[in-house]
């Protein structure tokens, strides 16, 4: 009997040593170095945090942010395979590409328009145009000089706006200007109306020569305005990176929808420029927590721009973005 106790005191503390035994460390991740278009405003900030707060490195990427002007050429760096994630407007140029080529495919949200949000985009009339009761609405646009891009997102609502009073693009008068040329032709009263998103939107309405004309969530009820896209490097080469990518991304928006924090404004005022109180009043972009697009906000934006000739056919739902790599992201990070 004493020698069966022995056996089985030996055989408890040999199990309990085997149980306290250190589990054994994850292999690090390789190391990948990836390139991806990046802007300036506020809808990027999701990026940066994942930069800043070291989200990224934790997935073992070395992200390198290219600063481009033109949607347009930050789509050929993808489709070219010299950049890997495009992170920009929503555009006819994203269409185009998918309908013709398929060589891309959106993968996650980078920005909407939705009446749950605040407004991050509206058009600004003219002060002295409004007061006077001569721009109140859609129908007093008619021959008037406007400041917009008329083939992305801003035309699309401007286009939208219009439709209310039964008029189009070819109603008015247009140009396209930077914000600070804006304001000076605010204030020596050379256009009626321009196109703007916060913080620039509340800067310019600071300067009192302008008041808000329409709000983007009162005319287009859900609009995709910015996505992620990824090319064949993400896609097809390889997917484990592009999940990597995505997590990181995730985590960034999570910490941006936290909201307006010292930590958060501390991060883009740098990145836009701005100090912290200006950002503390403007709107944030909306961008979905799970990184979910839904269609139904490129429906409309693809029907006008097929209207203005801008794309040559309408692209499916399938055909328009790959649900896949969010869900392997979404898999990481449950881990």
């Amino acid at each position: 009997m004493k020698v069966f106790q022995s056996v089985l005191i030996l055989t408890l503390l040999f199990l309990s040593a085997c149980g306290a035994a250190p589990a054994t460390p994850a292999e690090p991740l390789e190391t990948v170095k990836l390139k991806i278009s990046m802007g300036r405003n506020m809808s990027y900030a999701p990026f940066y945090i994942a930069q800043e707060e070291g989200y990224f490195a934790e997935q073992g990427l070395e992200v390198e942010f290219v600063f481009l002007n033109r949607a347009g050429d930050a789509l050929a760096l993808l489709v070219a395979g010299e950049i890997d994630a495009y992170t920009g407007i929503m555009s006819a140029g994203v269409l185009n590409i998918i309908s013709e080529s398929n060589a891309l495919k959106v993968v996650a949200d980078r920005g909407h328009v939705s009446r749950e949000n605040c407004t991050y985009e509206a058009l600004l009339v003219r002060k002295d145009l409004y007061d006077s009761g001569e721009v109140t609405g859609p129908g007093d646009l008619k021959g008037k000089l406007l400041s917009i891009n008329a083939t992305g997102n801003s035309g699309y609502f401007l286009s939208s706006y219009l439709a209310q009073a039964g008029l189009t693009l070819e109603d008015v008068e247009l140009t396209e200007m930077n914000t600070q040329a804006e304001i000076a032709a605010f204030a020596d009263k050379s256009i009626a109306v321009a196109a703007a998103t916060d913080p620039d939107l509340s800067l310019m309405l600071k300067e009192g020569t302008s008041v808000i004309l329409a709000r983007s969530e009162e005319v287009k009820e859900y609009a995709q305005t910015g996505v992620v896209a990824f090319g064949k490097n993400l896609l097809e080469d390889r997917p484990d990176v592009g999940a990597r990518f995505l997590a990181a991304y995730l985590k960034g928006i999570r910490q941006y929808n936290e909201g307006k924090t010292e930590r958060n404004l501390e991060i883009m005022s740098v990145v836009t420029e701005t100090s912290p109180e200006e950002l503390a009043v403007a709107c944030w972009p909306g961008i979905a927590d799970d990184g979910q697009i839904k269609f139904e906000g490129v429906v409309g934006f693809q029907e006008w721009a097929l209207s203005r000739g801008l794309i040559d056919q309408l692209v499916t739902e399938e055909q328009f973005w790959a649900p896949k790599p969010l869900e392997d992201a979404y898999k990481l990070l449950d881990k």
